[in-house]
């Protein structure tokens, strides 16, 4: 019997499924594209500048040596930050188009990051391992236009290794709520 957490709750589309042996969020992509943009925004100017000096310095530099020289020099310098802009773009890329399936059964914490359709990192968690689920406040989805924070949750294991079970839970009562459904498995047994 799937039960979809509203929107008015999460503001997001955390779909929440139950099944007979627990509990399955699917926190698909698109979910903050608010963060998203303003980053690939600022990767686009960031790498669009230098790309118009290299683009500039380009005919001038085959002209002699000097000119190849100097040309170099510069671009030395320019080409980091074209660089830099294109890992904002790629980042924030990344950022609206991956998703996370997460699947909280008594016996433990199955995770799966999921981008293009293709999942990229498995994670488990077996229930004896989990020492606790504790909720963060992400930085990285943090808006100046909004003042709710966004948390993400986070199952500590014992042996020191922190999973994300659960993200982009914009306030509190979003969270306490999916917290509340990430511990319900794990309660029986």
């Amino acid at each position: 019997m799937p039960l979809n957490v509203e929107a008015s709750a999460t503001r997001d589309a955390v779909r929440v499924t139950r099944t007979p042996e627990g509990v399955e969020l699917y926190f698909p992509p698109l979910r903050m594209p608010e963060v998203a943009l303003p980053l690939a925004g600022f990767g686009v100017i960031a790498a669009a500048i230098p790309g118009v000096a290299i683009f500039a310095l380009a005919p001038a530099a085959a002209a002699n040596a000097g000119s190849l020289l100097s040309a170099t020099l510069i671009a030395g310098f320019v080409v980091p930050f074209f660089v830099f802009g294109a890992v904002f773009v790629v980042l924030a890329l990344y950022m609206v188009a991956n998703a996370l399936l997460v699947r909280i059964r008594s016996e433990g914490i199955d995770t799966a990051r999921i981008l293009f359709g293709v999942v990229i990192k498995r994670h488990r968690i077996a229930r004896s391992d989990i020492d606790s689920v504790e909720p963060e406040i992400a930085s990285r989805y943090q808006s100046l236009f909004s003042s709710d924070p966004v948390y993400q949750l986070v199952a500590r294991a014992r042996d020191k290794r922190r999973i994300v079970v659960g993200e982009t839970l914009r306030g509190e009562s979003a969270m306490t709520r999916i917290k509340a459904l990430l511990e319900e498995p794990l309660a029986r047994a």
